[in-house]
This record gives structure tokens, sequence and C-alpha cells, in this order.
């Protein structure tokens, strides 16, 4: 292998095989390696269509999902150059790089509120619709080695990002390098994809690693905590590619939970012991935390900043393989790391095969195939950085006297104090973050005019402990020429970081230094610039006292929308129900800074679709519900045929007109969609709208057995709905068809009353065909008020399907309701 198209040109080979699955938080969607390979030859030929040739720059602002994979594999077939932006900047920066990479196309993303404008654009959740009428590409671009794959550009910790050119041989070279290293994949992985791809890390670790060895990648729409733990419990993860801050918050995740039963110190006595207890023994005596990660979990790799040693301690202890390593985009980007056999504490272990690396003056220099030839029209930066053959990192480190690496700092971060002493921030920050008090550090070096201060930065975390007590009990730690001698408390959420949580220190300091960092790129302005993009309201409008529905016209589907965009962006677990008629801006707030995560107990249940459950359904069909429905309505069904040739799952939409409804339907399908179909039913009948203890009693009971008789689940109206949403997935996941009345109430006369909105986001979620169904007739048999049926002529026609693509919500809902209507 020599380049990455021969590592494209691999895929057709492993046919069927998983090449991804992807989890859109209400569906759950499976790639082949064929299909991956079909749709980006199909990307490649649409290029071309686009003007798109050998040598030009296409950009990729968008999260991690199949369809980068296959924009990625379709630019390199048709010879361009893939241009990755990372998916949490803004436009202003995406903007910025594709005018430097003079780009010709951005696919960006629905996902985002924010847009480029400037150049052609494509929204990536549209290919799917779009490379459908598209032929695919009949050859594929015969790259040489040299030939640029990928222009990066670096995270900005540092304030001064450039352009990393990358090329097929820096790529591939590293590739057999890490794989050489750590030869413990195989093509049964499955790696969950959390960091971004725009980062090299990902990349390399979780993208084409993977590929490389025909194992599966999982990649889930949002990175908040239930989505990851579902999936680790759902997809049999092998490995995760992460950075420290996640292992910390896994970690801490972990020790609420503990905490919460009364256990923590219990468990945090019985960890302390486990350093000379076997690793097999310790999986075993933590049984109950590694089967939250998946009976096949193996490790986690971690870079991309330093590593606490006492993070390292917490999962090696617990019996978790971690292996750390280090590189740089640069290098392509991994240059050391842990072997799988050893695993050493402060280590980011030994060189990989073909990589060469020296301390001089303290800093790292390194040499190898994966080393980058130079920085994107930056030939100063790249004269800066390439001498004599040797990439200066940047970074100071020192070997032990095995040969094993240990990070020291960055250069530009070390601290030279008046008195010339050099002090490592990171080892102050490790203190710190161990420290009472403390959820997060950032230690800077401020230059006072007699060399440089040691200044502590922390966020708290809640407790109310006094900064100077926690300095005090940090600088007892240190010598005296390293102790802090100043400190502030940051008074946002968290600090300025990077998507792979890495804090940008120079925006620290420079907050610092112009002495206001209350409000400037906090929570509260990304607040208001999502609430700007979805309801449309200037910033000036958007007050904490205002009331997101009264003041700033929210809207049912906008609520959803804003929901999705607060998890996106702040990780969060959320509901749409938080937002109320009387929720205020402030209140958003709140909730985003003490992080608090928002889940509501739901009633939703997969075995009633299973196959004893729709054995009992049959019977009762056949004992009661039939017979009885028969003796009160005169069924005729239209346009059954319609049916034919769909292969399902399918959304059933119907008026609604009366309690019978749902028997009718039913007993007007074939008997084979009948028995795979589910009906959503107004929750708040069942669960809200009683009057007395009895009536609460008898309508649990109704729907127990409404869930069992019927396939009946729950859908709210007045609160959000996107539980019962992911209840919808899975259903049609498993091939079962959908049933609802988006009227949302019943017709007195059979006149179609409007269909509600949330109908939008549905069809839209679910990506399946809508299949248009009209009841006459039962508004006179058992009309809405009515206390017992009379016996009449009930008629149900079916439509044709609709296929929706790009079609927005209320497009969607007008089209339906139309279709409905003309049966």
């Amino acid at each position: 292998m020599k380049t990455l198209t021969d590592l494209f040109q691999t895929f057709p080979a492993r046919g069927d095989a998983t090449a991804c699955i992807h989890r859109t938080g209400v569906r759950r969607l499976l790639f082949s390696y064929a299909k991956i390979h079909d749709l980006s030859l199909r990307m490649a030929a649409w290029l071309g269509s686009q003007g798109i040739g050998a040598g030009d720059r296409v950009v990729l602002w968008g999260p991690n999902s199949p369809w980068w994979m296959v924009a990625f594999w379709g630019v390199l077939a048709r010879g361009g150059i893939v241009v990755p932006v990372d998916f949490m900047s803004n436009a202003e920066r995406a903007t910025m790089i594709a005018e430097l990479t003079r780009a010709k196309l951005i696919l960006q993303s629905n996902d985002k509120l924010e847009r480029v404008h400037r150049l052609p654009a494509q929204l990536m959740e549209e290919l799917a619709f779009l490379l459908e009428k598209i032929e695919p590409q009949s050859s594929v671009f015969n790259a040489s080695p040299d030939e640029t794959v990928e222009i990066v550009y670096t995270s900005g910790t540092t304030g001064n990002p450039k352009g990393v050119v990358l090329s097929h041989r820096n790529l591939v070279a590293n590739i057999l390098q890490v794989n050489q290293h750590i030869p413990v994949v195989s093509s049964d992985f499955r790696f969950l994809s959390l960091l971004p791809l725009s980062h090299l890390f990902e990349q390399m670790g979780g993208f084409l690693t993977p590929l490389y060895n025909g194992a599966a990648i999982v990649y889930i729409r949002t990175l908040k905590p239930s989505a990851i733990l579902e999936a680790l419990r759902e997809e049999d993860i092998y490995a995760i590619i992460a950075v420290p801050r996640l292992l910390l918050l896994l970690k801490g995740s972990i020790e609420r939970k503990l905490a919460a039963k009364g256990l923590d110190r219990t468990f945090s006595r019985f960890l302390t012991r486990m350093d000379k207890v076997p690793k097999g023994l310790r999986k075993e005596l933590f049984l109950p935390i590694h089967r939250q990660f998946g009976r096949h979990f193996t490790l986690f790799v971690s870079g991309g900043a330093a590593l606490d040693p006492e993070v390292f301690l917490f999962w090696d202890r617990l019996g978790f393989t971690l292996l750390e390593g280090y590189g740089l985009t640069e290098c392509s980007p991994v240059l050391t790391a842990n072997p799988l056999d050893r695993q050493k504490l402060g280590s980011v272990g030994t060189p990989l095969p073909g990589v060469t690396v020296r301390i001089v003056g303290g800093e790292i220099l390194v040499r190898g195939e994966n080393v980058f030839a130079g920085y994107f029209q930056n030939p100063a930066a790249t004269d800066e950085v390439l001498q004599n053959g040797w990439f200066r990192t940047g970074d100071l480190g020192e070997f032990d006297g095995s040969g094993w690496l240990r990070i020291k700092g960055r250069c530009k971060e070390l601290i030279v104090t008046g008195a010339g002493i050099n002090v490592y921030p990171d080892e102050i920050e490790a203190l710190l973050n161990r420290t009472a008090g403390v959820r997060e550090s950032c230690v800077v070096g401020l230059d006072r005019g007699a060399g440089e201060e040691v200044h502590a930065v922390i966020v708290p975390d809640g407790g109310g402990r006094p900064l100077d007590e926690i300095i005090d009990e940090v600088n007892r730690q240190l010598d005296d020429l390293h102790r802090i001698t100043g400190g502030s408390v940051w008074t946002e959420a968290e600090f300025p970081k990077t998507t792979t949580l890495k804090i940008r220190k120079f925006q620290v300091k420079q907050r610092l230094q112009e002495g206001a960092n209350a409000s400037a790129g906090g929570a509260v302005d990304r607040l208001v610039l999502l609430i700007g993009k979805i309801t449309g309201m200037p910033a000036e409008r958007i007050t904490d006292d205002a009331l997101m529905v009264a003041d700033l016209g929210l809207t049912s589907i906008g609520r959803l929308e804003l929901v999705n965009a607060l998890e996106q962006e702040f990780r969060l677990d959320l509901e749409d129900s938080i937002i109320g008629p009387q929720s205020r801006v402030r209140d958003l707030r709140e909730i985003i800074t003490r992080r608090e995560n928002i889940l509501l107990r739901e009633h939703f249940r997969l075995w009633t679709t299973s196959a004893p459950a729709m054995a009992l359904r049959r019977f009762g069909d056949a004992l009661l519900h039939y017979p009885l429905a028969s003796a009160f309505a005169l069924l005729e069904s239209q346009g059954r045929e319609h049916l034919d040739g769909i292969a399902g799952p399918v959304l059933f939409v119907s008026n609604h007109l009366s309690y019978f409804d749902h028997p009718a339907i039913m007993f007007s399908l074939p008997e084979h969609w009948r028995y795979a179909t589910a009906t959503a039913a107004w929750e708040e009948f069942f669960f809200r709208n009683f009057k007395n203890s009895a009536q609460k009693v008898w309508k649990r009971c109704a729907f127990e057995y409404a869930s069992l008789a019927f396939t009946v689940f729950p859908l709210p109206q007045t609160r959000g709905f996107r539980g019962a949403l992911r209840h919808m997935g899975r259903l049609a996941d498993r091939g079962k068809s959908i049933l609802v009345f988006p009227e949302g109430e019943r017709s007195v006369d059979g006149t179609l009353l409007p269909f509600r909105l949330g109908l939008g986001i549905m069809v839209r979620e679910l990506a399946i065909p809508v299949v248009p169904v009209r009841i006459s007739g039962l508004e006179k048999v058992f009309p809405r008020g009515a206390a017992w049926p009379h016996r009449g002529a009930v008629r149900v026609a079916f439509g044709e399907p609709l296929y929706f693509t790009t079609e927005s919500p209320t497009e969607i809902v007008a089209v339906t309701r139309k279709a409905v209507e003309s049966l």
C-alpha cells in the first residue's frame, strides 16, 4: 500500500462487512464497505459535475458521520484535496480557511446553524438523496505517493493556526507504523468515534486504522453522555480514541454514580489496593463497571494532550488498558506510543518504527516518512520548524533510563520567572485539578515587568472554597522557586477550548491581561447566538428575562431545533420539554452553567413488537377485537395495491375521527402489514388527563392493555416528543411501520383539521416513505362525544407512498396533508 487510494480499492473485497454505523439519535443506519465504495465513487462523479478536478480543494465542515467518510473518499477518488474544518468552528473560521486554500466547494452540515455563503456549498445530509441519481465514477484517480491528500489547519491553542500539508506518503507511513507498533486491531473491532475527524489523532486512530484492518466505526450524532453510554452498551465497542479531558469526564461519571449509592469511599479505598493485583482479576473485581463499556471493550488510546497520572491510575486499577501516545498534526500525527504489553505511568512510550526522536536543548526533534514537507503557502513558518531534515516539535521532553519519552510541556507555554527558573505549567495544573474546590485549572505566565509570574486560573467546582486556600494547599506541595504567585477565578462555565478539549491558553492569557473574562466568548454568548439563529431575533432582544415563546416567538419545531443545538454545542442531555411557555433565557443559561442533565421517565416498550407479543395480539384480534369491530363497522378498503412492492417500514399518516380509527385501519391492512405496525396514541389521555384516582387507575390499565393488544405507544402533545421520536426510530430499525394521527384530536364532522408541525420532524428524522390514509364514516358510527357506537359503513383509503428528500418540515406537513385530503 503506497497511497490512500490503494486502501480505498480494498473496500469492494470486504463486501457486506460493516464499515460504519450511524446512530442519528433516532435511527441506527448500517453502511457496508461495498456501499461506502459505491457511494464514494458516486460522490467523485458528482464532484466532477461541479467542476472539481485533480488538485482542487474541497472543504469538509461537518460532524463525524458516514457522509463525512463518503465525502473524504469521494474527493480522493476524484484527485482532489480535502480541507477538513473543525465542526465546532464558526462560519468565520470556515470561510477564512476556505479562502486561504482557494477551495472550490464547501460541504457543510444541516446540524450547523451557521453557513458559509461566499463559495459554492452543499449540505452533507443531502448527499443521501443527491447521490442516488448519480452514476458511479468508473475509475479512481491514480495518485502518486507524494501528492497532497489534505491540508489540515491546526486547532489554534497558540493563536496562530497554520495549514499542514500531508501527502499520501505521510499518512500511509503512519498507518503502517501505528499498526506495527500496536498490532491489536482486527476486523472484529468496533471503534466509537468521539473526536472530530478534522483532528488528525481521530483521523489516524479512529478512521484510517479501522478501515485498514476491516473494522467498523460507530458514529453518534451528539456527544452527550447518554448517547456515549448507550452506544457503549449496544454496539459492542472495542476501542475509543480519547483525549485526557474525555477520560476525566468518564471517570467523574463513574465516581458520581458510586457516590449517589454511598459507595464512593469504599470504592476509593479498594481501588488504591489494586496496583499488585493481576489485570485479569481487576476486570473481574470491577465487572459491573466493565459491563457499562461492553463485553469486548479492549482499550482507550489517549493523546492530544498530557494525561494526568491520577487519571491513568484510575483506569489502570480498574483493569482497563489505556495506551498513551504523542504526536502532532505535522507528523500525520503519531510519533510515540505505549505498547500493548506494557504501559508506563507518565510516559508517552517509545518511538514508532521508522520514527527517530532526539532531544536538543530540551526540545523534541523528530524525523520519518510520516513528517510533513511544509505549511501551505507559508515558507517562513516551514523554515522555522524544518531544519536539516528534522522537525522541531516545539514540545519539551526527556527520555528516561529505558528510552521511554516523557513530555514536559510546550516551549511557548514554559514560564521563566524573574529568578530565571523554568516552570512547567502542566505539572502545577495536575496538582490543582486534584485539589478540592477546583473543577478545572489553567496556569499561565504573566509578565509584570520583572520576569513572568506563575498565575493560576481556576474554574471552581461550586463548593465555595476560597482561591487563596486552594493556592496555599498546592504551594505546600511545590518547592519555593516553582510556587504560584497569583491567581484568578474564571467566571464562565469553562475555559475556551479546542474540540479536542485542550485549553486555548493564549485566549485565557489575553483576557487576563485585558482584565475582562466575565462574559466574552462564554456560555451566554453562545446561547444568545443559537437562540438568535433559530428565532431570527436580534441579539439585543434576547435578554435574560425574555420569554422563549411569548417574547422570542419560539415555535414547536424551533424548540426541538434549539434543544438539539444546545446538546450539540454543550454536550448535555436535555429534553425539549425543558422549554415551556414560562421558560426564560436565564433558565436555559442556568442549566448550561450547572451542566444539568434533564432526563424524563418514558413509557416505551420494544418488547410489545416481539413474536410472543404479536401472537397474543393475533389471538386477541381473532377472539375479540375483529368480531367487535365488524359488529359495528362495515369495512371497505381502497388503495391497498399502493402497498405492493414496498418492503417497509413506512409511516402511515391518517386523519382522526374516532376511537375506532385504529382497528378500522388495522383490519383494512393486509395481515403482514397489520402485525408489523405500531400506533402512536395521545400520551396525555393515559397519563395526565384524569379527574380522580379511580380514573387514573382505569387509564393506566387501558394503556397496559392497548400497549400489548394494539402495539400502542405514547406520543405527547403538551411536552417534548423526542423520546417518542427515538422510539419510532427503534421501531423503524426493526422493520416496524408506524401509524400516526397528526391532527392531534378527533374531528367532529369529518372535516380535516390542521396537521401538527411535529409530523415534518418525524418524517425527516425517520427517513421512511409516508403512506397517506383517509377514513370516512366513523364520524357517524362512533362520533366524538358518543357513549356507544352505531352500525354503519366505514371506508379506509390508502394513497400512493410519498418520498421526501430535502423538503423542510413545513413543506412535508403541507404535502402530506394535501395527499390525505385528496383521498
